[in-house]
């Protein structure tokens, strides 16, 4: 059995990572874990590095949340239940009006990376109802989640 930082060794420079469980409702009609399901352990992981950045994850008319432009996913290997995985997420890219974020999915077991995915997102003002340039708040908070600055 693999020690959680060995596990963890994909995810390396992924400042934010969850654990998630692989659930019986997760598996498909061949008994493997559906495709659909790991473009939502990519939201589970994208969703805590908003909050973490000052993005709404929930849009309540006050602040900046964002909407998904594109998403692509490149599927490695079958998962099957039971198990688990570890979900991790970095931005890769910021510009004036979208934020481009990588996710990497890695099997709880063995830590062998099963996804890989990209998006970009759009920063959007709810109450203005339009998309917005990435506020210099949220730049500054991905810049030190990152530890790293992002030019335009």
């Amino acid at each position: 059995m693999m020690d959680e930082s060995s596990k963890l060794s994909v995810l390396q420079g992924f400042p934010v990572v969850v654990q998630l469980p692989i659930q019986w409702g997760d598996l498909d009609a061949y008994g493997h874990v559906n495709n659909l399901v790991y473009l939502k352990w990519f939201e589970a992981a994208r969703a805590v590095y908003a909050s973490r950045v000052g993005v709404e994850v929930l849009p309540r008319q006050n602040g900046v949340g964002a909407v998904l432009a594109s998403i692509s996913c490149k599927y490695l290997r079958q998962l099957s239940y039971p198990g688990n995985i570890f979900s991790g997420v970095r931005v890769v890219r910021v510009s004036i009006g979208s934020i481009t974020l990588e996710n990497r999915i890695a099997d709880g077991q063995t830590g062998v990376p099963v996804a890989e995915g990209t998006c970009d997102a759009v920063l959007y003002d709810y109450a203005a109802n339009e998309p917005v340039p990435v506020p210099d708040r949220i730049r500054a908070a991905v810049e030190e989640l990152e530890g790293k600055s992002f030019t335009l």
